[in-house]
């Protein structure tokens, strides 16, 4: 009986722990510039790995609304006010990022978090 109990107590901690060695050191940075509502360099798709420390440093002509679906973050930039999303990519899939005004909602690019 004992056996199991300690044997039982390994899964569970192994299980636990487990995401935390498998994240990456790896750090994904990307700079991405906003214009006239649009990304300046045309890109559709940020593509990172499942656990890899993202950073999107955003910078934009004018006060931007911007909210990472999937994640959660939102944050706001602007002409004297550059910001950055910085999270863990701990969930898989595609994701929009949009930018939010009165008018509605416009996706701006993806991130895809592909797995390991």
């Amino acid at each position: 009986m004992r056996q199991t109990i300690n044997l039982l107590l390994v899964m569970v901690v192994v299980a636990f722990a487990f995401p935390c060695w498998a994240q990456s050191e790896r750090i994904a940075r990307f700079d991405l510039q906003i214009e006239n509502g649009r990304l300046m360099d045309g890109r559709r798709l940020i593509s990172v790995q499942h656990y890899d420390r993202v950073e999107i440093n955003w910078r934009a002509d004018r006060r931007t609304i911007l909210h990472l679906h999937g994640y959660d973050i939102e944050i706001t930039v602007g002409p004297d006010k550059p910001e950055a999303m910085i999270f863990i990519a701990r969930a898989t899939g595609r994701f929009a990022i949009e930018t939010h005004a009165p008018s509605g909602a416009a996706t701006l690019v993806y991130l895809e978090v592909r797995p390991r």
